[in-house]
């Protein structure tokens, strides 16, 4: 049980790096480049022709979390009393206290009730009977916790992981869960052409009131390599470009419970697998050089080998299978067209981007059609599809991006020196405009760690 803890406690905090893919192309980020602004390496992933004529080598580790505010307390409130069950402290009042706090919101708040609280801290001090919309009264009860209390506590807490806590699940306001994502990109730009590899991953915790699970219910990870370029004609006014990639697509067969995941290692049929390539063609045209008007198309050539995966017993099997071989294939026809106005004037001491980019607009045309949408729902459909940012740098090493993306609105900032950068945003769902609490808006962050020269 004591692995088991400490196992939820580093899988709730960055699960998508254990298996660290352009299936994760509409997960745009203020960072990220437009399908008409110059971008070096990480065009290839966008738009090919933005690469054209740029050279350099870089790194870059992102992590992100997907969820609601209040399901996110929820969680890192369990995953942190796991923690301390699992470290060589045991759970103490100190961390107790410091949870209390976190789950005083939530009940103030309405979002838990008193069956959950006493689910978890029944036959202590730390039960319904005190008002737990007063964080004084729950930290004092915390503080006073006698050795034989905290035992208790600690017995209900190791019932959550293992299902047995039928008393918890049944008290859940609803299924819980918190999604992150991970992704690693690295490659070299030599005058427009480039190499790179790339591994995008997502996991989804969650607490599920109906199947009494605590666990993973859906990890899913894309490793490929990418390759392509850009050149520029007509006296630089026009740049065009060539990408493609292949890629290993991965994901569980079913929900990992956290006391079972090493089923998820070699366990029969555990993992499916497929496969994806594609290759894009793009081109930008610069009628000044601060304006470009970009379009792209979206695998003119390509194939995903998903909706009938491959299996694979556990990511041992994968591997010991020679899953990485390339099986046989038919063509699919998948084609799609991005197409953006970017903005990039170079002054002295800063550097503005304005952008504005429109995402598969041939699918975008064809789900219109298809559901036979009105103007009303066409024009909300289409922000799906539409991105508009605007991005800064100052003095070459303050940069700060803004943008609104599939509903999202964004922001971020971050410090580029030399060859370092590091960049942190944050994100909240549009309908947070009209609601009367915040809890339970969508909202998500990234942080990004770039190595670049």
């Amino acid at each position: 049980m004591r692995n088991r803890i400490i196992l939820i406690a580093i899988l709730i905090s960055i699960p998508a790096v254990l298996f660290a893919g352009t299936l994760f192309e509409d997960e745009k980020r203020t960072s990220d480049p437009y399908v008409a602004s110059r971008g070096g390496f990480n065009s290839l992933f966008v738009n090919p022709a933005g690469a054209a004529g740029q050279s350099g080598f870089e790194m870059a580790v992102n992590m992100g979390v997907r969820t609601t505010s209040n399901d996110m307390k929820l969680i890192t409130s369990m995953a942190d009393m796991a923690t301390a069950i699992g470290s060589s402290d045991g759970l103490t009042t100190e961390t107790l206290a410091d949870v209390g706090q976190t789950m005083s919101e939530l009940y103030d708040s309405g979002f838990i009730n008193d069956g959950l609280i006493d689910s978890i801290f029944g036959g202590t001090t730390m039960d319904s009977s005190i008002n737990w919309s007063d964080p004084a009264a729950v930290q004092a009860a915390a503080e006073g916790l006698a050795p034989g209390e905290i035992a208790t506590i600690q017995t209900s807490v190791e019932g959550i992981v293992d299902g047995s806590n039928a008393a918890f699940y049944s008290s859940l306001p609803g299924k819980v869960s918190m999604e992150t994502l991970a992704s690693f990109k690295t490659g070299l730009l030599i005058k427009g052409f480039g190499l790179g590899v790339y591994d995008f991953a997502t996991a989804v915790a969650f607490m599920d009131p109906t199947t009494q699970e605590y666990g993973l219910e859906t990890i899913y990870n894309e490793l490929g390599v990418i390759a392509g370029g850009g050149i520029h004609l007509m006296d630089g006014k026009l740049a065009v470009g060539l990408s493609g990639n292949y890629s290993v697509l991965m994901r569980n067969a079913s929900p990992i419970g956290f006391d079972t995941f090493d089923t998820l290692i070699n366990g029969p049929g555990s993992v499916n697998y497929g496969y994806s390539w594609g290759v894009d063609a793009g081109a930008i045209w610069r009628p000044t050089p601060a304006l470009g008007i970009g379009v792209v198309f979206n695998d003119i050539l390509g194939y995903t080998q998903a909706d009938t995966p491959y299996t694979a017993d556990g990511f041992e099997g994968f591997i010991n299978d020679n899953a990485m071989i390339m099986a046989s294939y038919d063509y699919e026809f998948t084609m799609d067209m991005d197409a953006g106005v970017s903005w990039q004037p170079d002054w002295r001491f800063v550097k503005p981007s304005l952008n504005l980019d429109v995402y598969n607009a041939i699918g975008y045309g064809r789900a219109v059609i298809d559901n036979n949408d009105d103007f009303e729902a066409a024009m909300y459909r289409s922000l799906e599809h539409i991105r508009v940012g605007a991005n800064f740098t100052f003095f070459d090493f303050l940069k700060v991006g803004a943008q609104y993306y599939d509903h999202y609105l964004s922001a971020g900032m971050g410090l580029d020196l030399l060859f370092l950068e590091l960049y942190g945003e944050f994100k909240i769902q549009d309908q947070a405009i009209q609601a009367d609490t915040m809890g339970d808006i969508p909202i998500g962050g990234d942080l990004m760690v770039r190595f670049h020269f």
